[in-house]
C-alpha cells in the first residue's frame, strides 16, 4: 500500500507541557501505533520548526510506551519552550515531525 501525503500527516498530536516534559516526553500510544505499528518505533526522529531549525531526538521505550528522550531537552532549551507551553507535532513522514509551539499563548 502506498502512503499518500494526507495519510502521512496523520495523526498529528498535541501536548500542554508539564515540568517532566522538559526532560522526557511521552508520545500518545494511539499516535505511535498509527505511525509505526504496535510496540514499534524508530530509534530517533527529526524535529523541524517553522524557522528551519532541525533537531535529532532519540526515542526510548518503557512498559509499551514511547518517549522523546535524548535530544528533547535540547529542543526545549534552544526554542525557549517552557512549562505550560502548548506543542503540536505534525508528521512529515515516518521519522520527521514539524513542531509548532505556543509560549504564553503566542505562536512562536
Amino acid at each position: 500500500m502506498t502512503e499518500t501525503s494526507s495519510s502521512i500527516r496523520e495523526p498529528s498530536f498535541c501536548r500542554h507541557l508539564n515540568r517532566a516534559d522538559e526532560f522526557i516526553m511521552a508520545l500518545p500510544s494511539d499516535a505511535t501505533t498509527k505511525l509505526w505499528g504496535v510496540y514499534k518505533a524508530p530509534t530517533n526522529v527529526l524535529i523541524e520548526t517553522d524557522d528551519g531549525r532541525k533537531f535529532i531526538v532519540y526515542i526510548s521505550e518503557a512498559k509499551g510506551m514511547f518517549f522523546l528522550f535524548n535530544g528533547w531537552s535540547d529542543v526545549i532549551t534552544h526554542l525557549g519552550i517552557i512549562f505550560g507551553s502548548f506543542v503540536i507535532f505534525t508528521p512529515l513522514d515516518s521519522t520527521r515531525f514539524k513542531l509548532t509551539y505556543f509560549v504564553n499563548g503566542l505562536l512562536i
